[in-house]
């Protein structure tokens, strides 16, 4: 018997791939990611990309997004050939993408990153004055690169006020959480009972060392910062800063209003 429902499950989404192969006869899907893409773009998306000469070295591609009433730029994929990371590109693409966004009525660019690699966070939340509200548990299902296989894919929601401006935030007397350490739990119900202005969350600097080393460790801390964060957005913290340290770097998170216009409602819950 026939029944036609929608998927929410990213690990059922994977049925579809042989799908779309067997109905266009299309044994590489490269081809069907391409043409994807370029019907994002015709339909209101953004691709772009960077080139050092006549080499393409970086793109990125965004499409409208909705919900729960807000209208914002979705931003999917940023990426960098691997001899040119880390000089900047990546930077450039983004302002590029906050100009055209702004021309083209947005307030709001969004995405998605893995809380527990820091420079990622580093360069969302500090360099680009993201924040953060919300987190996504197994956003992706299983996944098989080398950056995700065999840790869950729980993600944090960029959000990138673009007319807006972020406020400092308050970090004296500060509470810290070791995601690193199993035995945190007696820290975060001091948070979760007295639930001071500001709280700090440690992560581990260098968690691809962690994974090659430990598996077992790193999806145990994986787990627990993704526990813990979920229990500071319950509580209203919002992400809104990020210290870059060696061997830990801390995400700083706030009850205050972290930007200056009035408060404004999470589109992500």
């Amino acid at each position: 018997m026939l029944s036609i429902g929608k998927i929410s499950d990213p690990d059922e989404i994977k049925k579809i791939l042989p799908v779309i192969s067997s109905a266009w006869g299309m044994p590489n899907l490269a081809a069907a990611f391409k043409d994807t893409i370029n019907a994002m773009r015709f339909h209101g998306g953004l691709v772009a990309a960077a080139y050092d000469g006549e080499e393409m070295v970086g793109m990125q591609f965004s499409f409208p997004g909705y919900r729960r009433g807000k209208t914002y730029l979705y931003s999917h994929m940023t990426g960098i050939v691997e001899n040119k990371k880390y000089s900047g590109i990546g930077y450039q693409l983004k302002l590029y993408q906050k100009k055209w966004a702004l021309e083209n009525g947005y307030d709001l660019i969004a995405w998605t990153f893995d809380p527990i690699r820091s420079l990622n966070a580093h360069f969302n939340m500090k360099k680009l004055g993201a924040i953060s509200r919300t987190l996504i548990p197994n956003f992706y299902g299983t996944m098989e690169d080398s950056l995700n296989a065999g840790i869950p894919t729980d993600r944090l929601v960029a959000e990138w006020w673009i007319k807006d401006q972020k406020l400092p935030a308050y970090t004296v007397d500060a509470i810290t959480i070791d995601s690193s350490d199993a035995d945190s739990q007696p820290v975060i119900d001091e948070v979760t009972s007295s639930t001071p202005k500001t709280v700090k969350v440690s992560i581990p600097y260098d968690f691809s060392k962690i994974m090659s080393n430990d598996m077992q460790a790193a999806v145990e801390i994986k787990k627990r910062l993704s526990s813990i964060l979920v229990r500071l957005f319950s509580l209203q913290y919002s992400i809104v800063d990020f210290e870059k340290r060696e061997p830990s770097s801390l995400y700083v998170l706030t009850t205050d209003q972290p930007l200056r216009s009035q408060k404004i409602p999470n589109p992500f819950i």
